[in-house]
């Protein structure tokens, strides 16, 4: 269910400007949590970015982290820790590593790895406010 809800954000987000729509109607804490669940089935799958979209990752991760701290209502280290759980819960919904799901994920991560998203993403983040503002879904 979870991964089908994840599925459907993407999928929507990418029908209309892919890497501009996935930052603007998602929520702080959604960006974060689809980066990570991705990342996470990418790996399970044994499947490796290249450089430039890990470096990519590895600065929206940390920027979103940070605001996360910045602007959570409540505890953010247990918000953090609540999305790192669905990296385990997708790994555990993944059904196998050709799966529409998982296709699914990497051409997201394409997507939502390009410097268009990174920008747009970076941009949001200096707007302070409520990281689970705005839609998951």
């Amino acid at each position: 269910m979870k991964k089908r809800l994840i599925s459907a954000i993407a999928a929507g987000a990418l029908c209309l400007a892919p890497e501009i729509a996935a930052a603007q109607n998602s929520s702080i804490a959604c960006m974060y949590m689809l980066l990570r669940v991705y990342k996470k089935e990418l790996e399970h799958c044994k499947v490796t970015l290249p450089r430039v979209q890990e470096q990519r990752y590895s600065r929206m991760r940390a920027n979103l982290e940070k605001f996360i701290r910045a602007n959570a209502k409540g505890d953010p280290e247990k918000m953090i820790a609540g999305i790192a759980r669905s990296e385990e819960r997708a790994i555990a919904g993944l059904s196998s590593c050709n799966s529409e799901d998982f296709k699914l994920a990497r051409l997201s991560m394409d997507q939502l790895l390009t410097s268009d998203n990174e920008n747009v993403v970076n941009q949001n983040l200096k707007i302070p406010g409520n990281p689970q503002a705005g839609p998951c879904g």
